[in-house]
């Protein structure tokens, strides 16, 4: 009743938001022009529909970046809170600030004058949309500020903008007004399939398209996008620039450490790249970063900054990086080296027991602590609380530069993360798995469960947990199939406890709705179907017949198909000859079912005339 409950509950609340969206929903809230004056400095020019509310200077220093007189472009990224206040905005941990900031993108052009101080007019417009695919306003912002440097005419920039708000408020989505949300189920199989070729999705990108001035402006975003993924994000460009600190970037993010990438002499374009890179670290599954971020700041915003739980900004200035007391850990663009505060390396290095807390006042107890108190948890207390967790990641840094080496591209790495913390996340909650290898690196992962656990992100990660785990249509099973899954791709003990999940999965797999539910939990970054379909080869025939009528299931809608045509050649072609073998055998049974059925018919019939013979 209380799964049906919280059902009815997420239904209103989408119908809510239909409604919302139909009655006033605007693509962008706020677009905002910006200049550079030799006598006042950076300065806003106009505000349209109305001000935002946010002082002009906290606007004026995201939108003009410092030296930016000298550039002739740049971009930046900022968050924009609604009806709030600079101060109690981007530092907010609260859902209510999290979910009324807009994101926006602001680009600058610079074009030589020599009849102006400093021979140049530079010029910034801001885009401020609750959408996060902010680089599709990009090349509609740079055409309405080229219209601005040729003509600055008096009272053209007030013109220009609100041409510019009327042409985004009038974008199309695949030639609809409003953009189609899909069901959560359906967000989770997009993203599971999110290596695939555009043409091979489940769902296909979505076209927008921007009219300005009679010319269309086309461009194209995924079905899906992440809650923290603002902008044309790259985690691949992120460790490319940090090979060898990438993953102490990562546990920062992670166990919310203040993260600063420091850019001196570079384009505030590229410090904004970095933060919004490192929040797909950890996000999925761990969402909400972006409550922390600031992809570019300066010193003027320094009181807000330094109030923010966890931050992650990106500055130009670097006089930050001589301020060890303002960060945890400083990510130089610069020289690709990653420093650490001395305070945050006295606390890696601590003895386990001294770091963070013990498992009893956590969400997830039982197996965290069992292994917390074995061999592997004194030999962390002995070497340093991080140095196990530290051993534990090379391992996965190896994989992941071994697979950029090979030509892995940037949604692969992706994956890589989301499953790496993922893994991490199960283990805080107690849902790692039994076997030896997992129990391994419950063990290694001790210290860093333990930080962990005393985050934010964590603690509004486990209010929505248990909602998930019992949500969609295999409803309170989910989190069974859930384990099943992690156990199968991590490889069974035995050949009984093979079966018993592969028959556990037929018997609750009875619609097509949960078993696209099933494929939400196999992505293909982790082998798709692989997991089953390698059953195939099992010595034990039970097994095999178990794998075969679990996988034909998947041939009878569309979604299906797709995943099996992902298995490898070898795999693919096993399974449509043991597939057809089956068949060819069913079909055999069935017409010597007929045969039989038909042989026993004349029988029945002869007899009966023998005894009416034999009655006359």
């Amino acid at each position: 009743e209380r799964e049906r409950e919280r059902e009815r509950e997420r239904a209103a609340a989408e119908s809510r938001s239909r409604m919302e969206r139909k009655s006033g929903h605007k693509h962008a809230h706020f677009v905002i022009l910006a200049e550079f004056d030799i006598g006042l400095g950076s300065v806003i020019r106009e505000q349209v529909p109305r001000a935002t509310g946010v002082s002009d200077t906290f606007l004026a220093e995201a939108m003009l970046p410092e030296g930016s007189h000298s550039r002739t472009e740049d971009e930046t990224v900022f968050m924009l809170p609604l009806g709030k206040s600079q101060d109690s905005s981007n530092g907010s941990e609260s859902k209510k600030a999290a979910s009324t900031s807009l994101h926006c993108i602001s680009c600058l052009l610079a074009k030589k004058d020599e009849s102006v101080k400093r021979g140049s007019i530079t010029k910034a417009i801001a885009v401020c949309s609750p959408y996060t695919f902010l680089h599709a306003f990009r090349p509609v912002i740079r055409m309405a500020l080229m219209a601005l440097l040729e003509d600055s005419s008096n009272g053209r920039d007030r013109q220009v903008v609100t041409e510019l708000y009327e042409s985004i408020n009038g974008m199309k989505f695949n030639g609809k007004e409003e953009l189609i949300a899909l069901s959560s189920l359906q967000e989770a199989l997009v993203r599971s399939a999110r290596l695939r070729e555009p043409h091979m999705r489940p769902v296909k990108d979505v076209k927008i398209e921007i009219n300005w001035r009679n010319q269309l402006v086309e461009s194209t975003v995924p079905p899906v996008v992440g809650e923290d993924e603002i902008g044309e994000v790259s985690v691949l460009s992120l460790v490319q620039t940090f090979p060898e600190g990438f993953m102490q970037i990562f546990n920062a993010v992670l166990l919310e450490k203040r993260v600063v990438f420091i850019g001196h002499n570079l384009g505030a374009k590229e410090v904004c790249s970095s933060v919004l890179g490192a929040c797909l670290l950890i996000s999925p599954p761990l969402i909400g970063v972006k409550r922390r971020i600031f992809p570019y700041t300066s010193l003027t915003n320094l009181e807000t900054l330094l109030k923010t739980k966890g931050y992650i900004a990106g500055v130009t200035n670097p006089i930050f990086s001589q301020r060890s007391q303002w960060w945890d850990i400083c990510c130089n663009l610069n020289t690709g080296k990653v420093e650490l505060s001395e305070s945050y390396g006295k606390e890696l290095s601590a003895p386990a027991e001294v770091m963070g807390t013990t498992d009893t006042d956590s969400p997830s107890k039982g197996k965290a602590s069992e292994a917390s108190s074995g061999s592997g948890g004194a030999m962390d207390s002995a070497m340093g609380g991080f140095s196990l967790v530290d051993k534990y990641d090379s391992e996965f840094a190896a994989e992941v530069r071994m697979g950029m080496r090979i030509g892995r591209g940037e949604t692969w790495v992706r994956e890589m993360f989301t499953g790496y913390v993922q893994n991490v996340v199960d283990m805080a909650f107690g849902d790692a798995g039994v076997s030896q290898k997992e129990a391994s690196a419950l063990s290694a992962n001790q210290t860093r469960i333990r930080m962990l656990k005393d985050t934010q992100q964590f603690h509004r990660h486990a209010e929505s947990r248990g909602v998930q785990k019992s949500s969609g249509p295999c409803g309170s099973d989910t989190a069974i199939i859930a384990r099943h899954v992690r156990t199968l791709q991590h490889g069974v003990t035995s050949s009984k406890e093979l079966y018993g999940i592969l028959n556990f999965l037929l018997k609750t797999l009875d619609t097509k709705e949960k078993l696209i539910q099933l494929l939400t939990f196999l992505p293909e970054a982790k082998g798709g179907l692989y997991p089953i379909a390698v059953c195939l080869f099992h010595r034990k025939k039970a097994i095999q017949d178990k794998a075969l009528e679990l996988l034909r299931k998947f041939d009878d809608f569309a979604e299906g198909s797709l995943w099996l045509s992902s298995l490898n050649f070898f795999l693919l072609r096993t399974y449509m000859r043991t597939k057809l073998r089956k068949m060819e055998a069913e079909k055999k049974k069935a017409q010597q079912e007929v045969t039989k059925a038909d042989t026993s018919s004349e029988d029945r019939s002869l007899k009966e005339g023998q005894e009416r013979d034999k009655n006359t």
